[in-house]
């Protein structure tokens, strides 16, 4: 408890309500934060398995970007992380190299066909590697403001002789 000694009651009366009205502030800020926060997290979702020689990765965030055409067609960078990418300009080059933890890089044509997926996983030496054929994709829609999608290895695949991946999850993510 703060007690403010004054002989001059009006002047404890006008540090009283400084203090209340800092306290006021800073509760108004934090509770700005959690909103912008729950607003974050509400646009996007990843759940399901990623796991790269029998380790499982936490792939908890994701966030999209226009890519560069292809064959004449618009593209969409999906990037799927263990660890937020927030004020990342290019998060699909930061995430390739490890910055966020395990991630999938994946680039869709506004058709749904996937033409782009980069593998980065912390358990594999080789890392990233691209992997297109291996990766099927159901369920692909642009929403309105969401583009989202399921995505399966249907099982245990190998790369380079010596690293094994699996996928099988579904995300939803703000569009570009």
């Amino acid at each position: 408890m703060i007690e403010v000694v004054s002989d001059k009651p009006f002047l404890k009366e006008i540090t009283m309500i400084k203090l209340f009205s800092h306290t006021l502030n800073l509760a108004v800020v934090c509770i700005g934060l959690a909103v912008v926060t729950n607003l974050h997290a509400a646009e996007q979702s990843v759940t399901g398995i990623f796991r790269g020689n029998g380790k499982d990765a936490n792939l908890a965030y994701a966030v999209a970007r226009p890519g560069e055409p292809f064959s004449g067609e618009e593209t969409i960078i999906v990037v799927l992380t263990e660890k937020d990418t927030t004020g990342e300009d290019r998060p699909d080059i930061m995430a390739a190299f490890g910055q966020f933890g395990s991630a999938l890089i994946l680039t869709f044509q506004r058709s749904g066909d996937l033409v782009g997926c980069e593998v980065a996983h912390t358990a594999h030496e080789k890392s990233p590697f691209s992997s297109i054929g291996k990766l099927e994709v159901k369920d692909f829609k642009i929403d309105g403001d969401k583009v989202q999608a399921k995505l399966s290895t249907g099982g245990e695949v190998e790369s380079f002789g010596s690293q094994t991946w699996e996928v099988d999850l579904s995300f939803s993510v703000k569009a570009p």
